[in-house]
C-alpha cells in the first residue's frame, strides 16, 4: 500500500495577505485538523433528475425559493416580483414551491434533515415529489450555512441570494426580470477572460498558463492576460467597454486582510488582485478591485461571472483547511459578487474559502482546464447556470468517495496511507466542493437574441 500511495508534495495555495505574504501553506499532517466529517456523494453520472424531467424547461423541472426560519418578511416582499415571474413560468402549484414558515430551514438543520422533512431524499430529483429541481436559497451563510448549500446542490440545482437590505434583493429581482423580458439583449455571445500573471508568483503563473491561455485558444475569447490584466483593464470590462460580454472569467489571487478590523475585512475580503502587484510587495488599493469599486463603476447587465479567487464567493467563520484559524465571527458572502449582482449580473459562480491549484491541475501537475471550459461552453449554449455547473459537483462527489476509502485504510493501517496523501485529498475534495452559485440558479443567457 505504501508503494501505491507514496508521500506527496503539499498543494499550491492561492490567496495573498495585504502584507504581501502568501496565505499559510499546509503541512503533511494538517488533515487531522480538517475535522469535518466526510460527506459522500455516491452518484457519478451526469443526470440527477428523474426520467422525463427537462432541466431547460421550468414547467418540467420546477422552481422553488427557500428561506431561513427567521427570515425578514420585508425580504420576501422585495422578491415578490421575481417569485411571481417564476411562478408564471412554472405554471404549476405542484412544481412551484415557496419554503417558508414551517417549511423553511430551521436553525442548525442539516441538508438531509430539511430534504427529508419536505418528503424527498438524496436521489434522482423528481420535482413532483415536492422539491423542485431549481432552488434559490435566500439568506446569509449564518442563517443557511454554506455546507447546507453544498449538500443540497449535490442533487438539486441551487443558488443563493444574500444582501444586507430588502432594497438590494428588490434590485436583483428587477434586473433578472428586465433581462428576461426585454425586447433586445445588448450582450455579445462571447466570453471575456482576465487573468494576471504576477511577477515572481508561481500560482498566477500556473493559472495563466494552464487555464487562461487554453481557454482563450479554445473559445476564441477576448482576453486580458498577464501584463494586460491590469486594474484599469478589469474596470473597463466591468463598465462594458467594447461591448458587454455574456460571460466573464476572472482568475487571480483573492486578497485577505487578517490585520484589518472585522468591518474592514467584511468589505474587502476576496478583492481581486491585479497585474500591478509583484510577489512580496505589500498590497495597496492600486493593486486590487473591491466590491465598492464594482458598485461605483460596473454596468454588467445580463452577465454571468465565473470568479476564481480565494474568498471570491465568501468566507467561513473558520478556515476549512486549518480549522483552528478563525476568520470571521460569522461566515460571510463576499462583497464583490454581491456588488456584481446589484449592478445587473445574472449570477456569479465563485469559490468560498481558500482556492487551490487542484481546480485546474491534476496530482501529476498536468493542466485540467476542461472543468472551466465545460461551464463556459454550456453557458454560451444557453443552459441554465444551475445545470451548466454540475461538473463541479461530480468532481467533489468522486473525491469524497476516494477520501472515505483512504480514511478507512489509514484507520486500519496508518502506515499504509501517508499523512501528505490524506491532506492532499482533503484539500482537493473541499476545493471542488466549495464552488457555489450566487444568484438564481435558473438564469440563462438569451443566446438566440445575441450577436456573435
Amino acid at each position: 500500500m505504501a508503494d501505491e500511495y507514496p508521500p506527496e508534495p503539499m498543494p499550491l495555495p492561492f490567496g495573498v495577505k495585504a502584507s504581501g505574504e502568501l496565505l499559510n501553506p499546509l503541512q503533511p499532517d494538517d488533515w487531522q485538523s480538517m475535522a469535518a466529517p466526510v460527506r459522500v456523494r455516491p452518484r457519478a453520472d451526469h443526470l440527477v433528475f428523474a426520467e422525463g424531467v427537462d432541466p431547460a424547461n421550468l414547467a418540467s423541472a420546477g422552481w422553488g425559493v427557500v428561506f431561513a426560519r427567521d427570515a425578514d418578511p420585508a425580504i420576501r416582499e422585495a422578491l415578490q416580483p421575481l417569485l411571481a415571474h417564476r411562478r408564471a413560468q412554472v405554471n404549476s402549484a405542484l412544481l412551484y414551491q415557496e419554503f417558508d414558515g414551517a417549511r423553511a430551514v430551521r436553525a442548525s438543520e442539516s441538508a438531509r434533515g430539511w430534504v427529508t422533512r419536505q418528503g424527498a431524499d438524496f436521489m434522482e430529483v423528481e420535482p413532483a415529489n415536492g422539491v423542485p429541481l431549481y432552488l434559490l436559497l435566500v439568506g446569509s451563510p449564518a442563517a443557511i450555512p454554506f455546507e447546507f448549500q453544498y449538500a443540497v446542490d449535490s442533487y438539486w440545482n441551487v443558488g443563493r441570494l444574500d444582501f444586507d437590505t430588502p432594497a438590494e434583493y428588490a434590485a436583483y429581482a428587477s434586473h433578472v426580470i428586465a433581462y428576461e423580458q426585454s425586447a433586445t439583449v445588448a450582450n455579445r455571445r462571447r466570453a471575456v477572460l482576465w487573468n494576471p500573471k504576477n511577477p515572481g508568483d508561481q500560482a498566477t503563473g500556473l493559472l495563466h498558463n494552464l487555464v487562461a491561455q487554453p481557454l482563450q485558444a479554445s473559445l476564441g475569447a477576448r482576453a486580458w492576460l498577464a501584463e494586460a490584466a491590469t486594474k484599469s483593464a478589469l474596470l473597463d470590462v466591468l463598465r462594458g467597454a467594447g461591448g458587454p460580454p455574456a460571460v466573464l472569467f476572472t482568475g487571480s489571487h483573492g486578497v485577505a486582510f487578517p490585520e484589518a478590523s472585522e468591518p474592514q475585512r467584511r468589505e474587502l475580503q476576496g478583492a481581486l488582485l491585479c497585474q500591478e502587484w509583484s510577489a512580496g510587495q505589500p498590497v495597496t488599493e492600486q493593486h486590487y478591485v473591491s466590491g465598492a469599486e464594482v458598485l461605483a463603476e460596473a454596468n454588467v447587465s445580463g452577465l454571468i461571472h465565473l470568479l476564481f479567487a480565494c474568498y471570491g464567493g465568501g468566507c467561513p467563520a473558520t478556515d476549512n483547511y486549518q480549522r483552528s484559524l478563525p476568520l470571521f465571527t460569522q461566515p460571510i458572502t463576499a462583497r464583490l459578487p454581491q456588488a456584481m449582482l446589484q449592478k445587473g449580473a445574472l449570477a456569479v459562480l465563485a469559490h468560498v474559502d481558500r482556492a487551490w491549484s487542484y481546480s485546474f491541475q491534476s496530482l501529476s501537475g498536468k493542466g485540467q482546464a476542461q472543468s472551466f471550459r465545460s461551464v463556459l461552453d454550456r453557458l454560451l449554449n444557453g443552459e441554465r447556470i444551475g445545470q451548466a455547473t454540475d461538473s463541479f459537483n461530480q468532481r467533489w462527489g468522486a473525491l469524497s468517495n476516494e477520501l472515505l476509502d483512504l480514511t478507512r485504510r489509514h484507520q486500519d493501517d496508518p502506515a499504509s496511507v501517508p499523512d501528505s496523501v490524506l491532506t492532499n485529498r482533503w484539500v482537493a475534495r473541499n476545493d471542488a466542493r466549495n464552488y457555489l452559485i450566487l444568484g438564481d440558479p435558473a438564469v440563462r443567457l438569451r443566446i438566440a437574441d445575441m450577436q456573435s
